[in-house]
């Protein structure tokens, strides 16, 4: 596997690339070079619940698969404040969701590395998993290859109680169980088998029986097939929750001057993304994800549940557990819990943290490097071949793909004039022998002009093949690759390590935005 800079795969004007270029007067640190004016801000800072964040940390490991000895010493390290954590997170798709959670997570493990190399402390990558969410749509699927098709199918686990509603933490993982092993056969059905394809179906219902939980069968499909070098942070557990309690009082006491400066945060030049800006930022969990909403002084949801201020510090006293972070809260709530560098996040999470910064500076600290996760297209030298065999390079083939070679009927049928023509004067010849010689004469030339279709259709076919082979692999559905594939897809093809080779070169470039050679 070889590794080459591909800066095609965004615009100019992506997130992904502005960040590193045209953002910086939004932001208080400019990427890696400023990474030990972070580390001095927070070493000032006290995380008084350091000893037992770190000692949830340890135990939540365990339901995942083994750290490496090094990570298991720097936990320690960490509870010390003799170290630093760098994070990233994504919703927890089933068979590891798209391929960029993939990405932010080698992302977030070479950061680290990078900052440990700058500052000679440990620097911890943590992946947040995203088991407060409540979009039960964002995770419940895959897409798979059908065959002569450029459209992937999108195969979905059914609704169960509470999906859509309550927080994907809560949800009954274990009743699923039969629907993902077939969807695990059908993901490998759909593809051609391969020396790995029986070892990689055995791994993958092992793993769907051993977990118990959307947040473990992600954490333990990562855990196997990307490394032991990271962290992976389930929010939604209630010890955790008993941690946030002074920040959930924070956000609410501090609730109007954090939802005026939100009001007036984007400025012009930053990318358009909407955040619900009249919301409290929390939500309140009784039985389903509700989120709390400022009106007249009084905290409201959609059900009727009504707090004053007074009733809702209470409520956060004696149940933590029943309240969550949104996706404006969260990101203040990693900065409370983690002594934390930076944040990975790809192109719409980069656009609303810019609107984000000045809430970082009313609770008196300034937010953390901001940085574009690995962006990646994963390419196969039979893919590199068909490309060559078209005469196009990826780049332009990224720009404009190539469509389907369009059946000519009228051509076709300009071809067949002779063969027409023939028919008929066969028809007229076997007419003078009864009407049934002229009809059947009729049926068995026409079937033959049918065959004869069928057969310039499968011709045509074979030569859009190759397209339909280049589509369906580098540009699914009009989409990147990383946006639409999962990881089973790639397993199969490259190998069971084809993410730790992967690893292992991303660390050694220094491009950020990668062609993988595989």
């Amino acid at each position: 596997m070889k590794v080459e800079a591909f800066d095609a795969l965004y615009t100019p004007t992506s997130p992904m690339i502005q960040v590193e270029h045209g953002y910086g007067r939004w932001l208080d640190y400019r990427g890696m070079d400023e990474v030990e004016k972070r580390a001095q801000e927070i070493t000032g800072r006290s995380y008084e619940h350091l000893h037992e964040i770190v000692h949830i940390l340890k135990q939540q490991q365990r339901q995942f698969g083994e750290l490496s000895d090094r990570l298991a010493t720097n936990l320690d390290l960490l509870e010390q404040r003799e170290a630093y954590v760098m994070v990233t997170g994504q919703q927890v798709g089933v068979f590891g969701g798209p391929l960029f959670a993939v990405y932010k997570l080698l992302a977030v493990i070479k950061r680290a590395k990078q900052a440990e190399k700058k500052l000679g402390k440990p620097v911890l990558p943590i992946f947040w998993m995203a088991t407060e969410d409540h979009d039960f749509a964002e995770i419940n699927h895959v897409f798979t290859t059908q065959t002569f098709s450029r459209t992937l199918k999108k195969d979905a686990l059914s609704t169960i109680p509470l999906a859509g509603k309550a927080s994907v933490g809560e949800l009954e993982f274990d009743r699923l169980k039969l629907e993902l092993v077939q969807m695990a056969q059908q993901l490998l059905l759909n593809e051609t088998e391969t020396p790995y394809t029986s070892d990689l179906y055995n791994e993958l219902i092992d793993l769907i029986q051993a977990s118990h939980s959307f947040a473990q069968f992600f954490g333990r499909m990562m855990r196997r097939f990307v490394g032991t070098d990271f962290l992976l942070f389930d929010p939604h557990a209630q010890d955790v929750r008993a941690l946030e309690r002074p920040m959930f009082r924070r956000l609410i006491e501090h609730q109007d001057v954090l939802q005026h400066t939100l009001a007036h945060s984007y400025e012009e030049g930053m990318p358009s993304v909407e955040l619900n800006k009249e919301a409290a930022h929390l939500f309140y969990h009784d039985g389903t994800r509700e989120l709390l909403t400022k009106i007249d002084g009084v905290y409201t949801t959609k059900r009727g549940h009504r707090f004053t201020e007074t009733e809702l510090l209470s409520e956060i006293e004696a149940h933590p557990e029943r309240f969550s972070n949104n996706v404006v809260s969260r990101p203040l709530m990693q900065e409370y819990l983690f002594p934390t560098l930076g944040y990975v996040g790809g192109p719409g999470e980069i656009a609303y943290w810019l609107q984000l910064r000045p809430l970082f500076h009313e609770l008196g600290w300034k937010m953390p490097l901001l940085l574009p996760r690995l962006g990646g297209v994963i390419v196969s030298r039979n893919d590199e071949k068909k490309l060559r065999q078209e005469s196009v390079t990826l780049e332009e083939y990224m720009k404009q793909p190539l469509p389907d070679y369009p059946f000519d009927d009228e051509s076709f049928e300009a071809k067949l004039y002779a063969y027409r023509t023939l028919t008929e004067a066969v028809s007229q010849e076997a007419s003078k022998h009864g009407r049934r010689f002229e009809s059947k004469s009729k049926h068995v030339l026409e079937q033959l002009a049918d065959e004869m279709r069928a057969e310039a259709k499968r011709n045509q076919y074979r030569l859009n093949a190759r397209r339909i082979h280049l589509s369906t692999r580098l540009f699914p559905m009009d989409a990147p690759q990383e946006r639409i594939l999962s990881m089973v897809p790639i397993l199969n093809r490259h190998g069971l390590d084809v993410f730790h080779r992967l690893k292992l070169v991303y660390e050694d470039s220094e491009a950020e935005r990668c062609l993988f050679l595989v």
